[in-house]
């Protein structure tokens, strides 16, 4: 009798042999691996993400400055600002953003002037820019067309549409095809 209660009593314990234990340790940490490099995605993606909305928002800043001075902006060119060459500030304007008797071409270079400053962060106090080694290109075409195109250096190399806007490119010297981390916004509109 005393054998028959021992396997009554073997057969109704339970639990979780080794084996089970570290099978479900490997499907865990792959698991966890898997949230890990998620992270680094999402971390690189917001990345992405704000240099590109800082790209929009400056090639807007310019569109609205032209709006704004439009006559001053009537001749068609093709204007590049990058950080290799400082704009002056036109001496009809002070750095307290006053301005006395400008002329069209002083509004244009003080458009220019403010708009440098802001691709290359010099607004942001204590600051640099964002945006790494920014080139920008204003467009002004017949029709009263306005091409703005934002060119930096990205963080990690990947595939975008290069092909898309080689022409803004090309036509604004910028950048080389092969190049994986060049990163580009371009707006044209209509005046």
């Amino acid at each position: 009798m005393l054998t028959t209660t021992v396997q009554a009593g073997r057969q109704g314990e339970q639990g979780f042999s080794l084996l089970e234990v570290m099978i479900a340790a490997v499907v865990l940490s792959f698991g966890l691996m898997g949230l890990v490099a998620m992270q680094a995605t999402a971390k690189f993606s917001s990345y992405e993400s704000r240099q590109r909305t800082i790209a929009s928002w400056l090639a807007n800043d310019l569109v609205e400055r032209v709006r704004i001075n439009q006559d001053s902006w009537s001749t068609q060119s093709i204007t590049l600002v990058s950080g290799n060459s400082n704009l002056t500030l036109p001496g009809c304007a002070s750095a307290d953003g006053t301005m006395a008797a400008c002329s069209r071409s002083d509004l244009r270079n003080l458009d220019l002037f403010y708009w440098q400053q802001s691709l290359l962060g010099a607004a942001v106090s204590g600051a640099s820019s964002s945006l790494q080694a920014p080139v920008g290109c204003v467009i002004r075409g017949a029709n009263n067309s306005l091409t703005v195109g934002i060119f930096w250096r990205g963080k990690a190399s990947l595939s975008d549409g290069a092909a898309a806007v080689a022409g803004v490119r090309d036509t604004c010297g910028v950048g080389n095809v092969a190049d994986n981390q060049r990163r580009q916004f371009v707006l044209t509109t209509t005046l």
